[in-house]
């Protein structure tokens, strides 16, 4: 058997922490639509309590946090695919991706449809929704599944044909000793926003051409920086202020009505840009180190993201139904949401049979 090289061997801890944190801000993401002020004809139920604050929350964590996850995604993936072979890579992925995809969406579907019925009877939804009341034929929050195998399964075959992108690594690698120049990928995203607006991949089972191309971007930056590994001392050292800015930035355009605007869609092209490259950056300065509780919540979080959805959507329904202020609401549902999915996930995957095929590889804290 040939012998791993010592770099591909070598733990991820940092970057681990950030996909995991990208995933579980899930939660954070999800629970905030049912305080939106005036969202009844997009979303299932209506509550009593909104705030304009959770504009700002919606949109600062849909500006860079899925962004940012593929962009790891793609490194590891790349990871993945050096250590295993094209073949292993590609049954890794399916292992890892295609079945938890196959098994969690019907039970997905129908917790949706049931919460959303839900709703209706307790007179909580918009007539203006109300025709969507039904099942509904989309991936709903299981969308990334399907466009990070996707994105996969095109990785694979470029590199199957020799078309791996090496030449563009050692650019990538170059680029990296001054890493603000990467912040030009932001000018055709920026455009793009401008022309077709907001990413929108979960409605359909069919990927949405613009968001597949957005997200795809960043898969292919965390792939070709899987070879430039060892050229990323200036973003470990540097990559702060871009982090720092990135998020100062999502802050200022979407607290205030820029955000509909072509300046605000333009700059909204910068932030994920921003973020990505400065949390790469923070990321790779952590030393690789077991920390048990870390440890358990990097494991768990892709069974929190799994589970959550239909978690979030009962409990919105739920709260809609209890007179307090939104703010309340929202932390109940999230701190709840983050109880259950945790707990289910230490009694049910860890240490079980699940655990393997959603990466759990080390012991439970104690």
């Amino acid at each position: 058997m040939t012998p791993v090289p010592a770099t591909a061997a070598r733990r991820y801890d940092g970057l681990d922490v950030v996909r995991a944190a990208a995933m579980l801000l899930g939660v954070c993401y999800h629970a905030a639509y049912a305080y939106l002020p005036d969202v009844g004809r997009w979303y299932f139920v209506v509550d009593p309590s909104s705030s304009a604050h959770f504009v700002t929350v919606v949109g600062v964590l849909h500006s860079f946090r899925m962004q940012l996850f593929f962009a790891l995604s793609g490194f590891f993936a790349h990871l993945v695919f050096e250590r295993r072979g094209p073949r292993g890579f590609l049954v890794d992925r399916a292992r890892r991706i295609v079945i938890p995809f196959a098994v969690a969406l019907p039970i997905t579907l129908l917790a949706d449809v049931a919460v959303r019925r839900w709703s209706l009877a307790a007179g909580l939804m918009s007539p203006d929704y109300a025709p969507q009341a039904g099942l509904r034929a989309a991936p709903v929050h299981l969308w990334f599944l399907e466009y990070l195998f996707v994105f996969c399964v095109v990785a694979w075959a470029l590199a199957h044909v020799g078309a791996e992108g090496l030449r563009a690594s050692r650019g990538l690698a170059s680029l990296l000793r001054v890493p603000e120049v990467l912040l030009v990928l932001s000018v055709p995203l920026g455009l793009a926003l401008v022309q077709w607006g907001e990413v929108l991949p979960a409605r359909s089972f069919l990927p949405d051409l613009p968001a597949a191309v957005h997200y795809g971007v960043f898969f292919a930056l965390g792939w070709l920086l899987w070879p430039a590994r060892e050229a990323v001392h200036t973003l470990a050292r540097r990559g702060w202020w871009l982090a720092v800015a990135g998020v100062a930035l999502s802050l200022y355009v979407f607290s205030r009505p820029l955000q509909w605007q072509p300046l605000g869609l333009f700059l909204a092209g910068l932030v994920p840009v921003a973020v990505t490259l400065g949390c790469l950056g923070l990321a790779l300065r952590v030393p690789s180190e077991t920390r048990p509780t870390l440890r358990f919540l990097v494991e768990s979080s892709y069974w929190v993201y799994l589970v959550h959805y239909p978690v979030v959507l009962a409990l919105q329904v739920a709260f809609a139904q209890v007179s307090a202020p939104a703010v309340v609401k929202y932390l109940a549902v999230v701190a709840l949401t983050y109880a259950v999915a945790f707990a289910s996930f230490r009694a049910f995957v860890y240490r079980g049979a699940l655990g393997p095929w959603l990466g759990v590889q080390s012991q439970a804290p104690r």
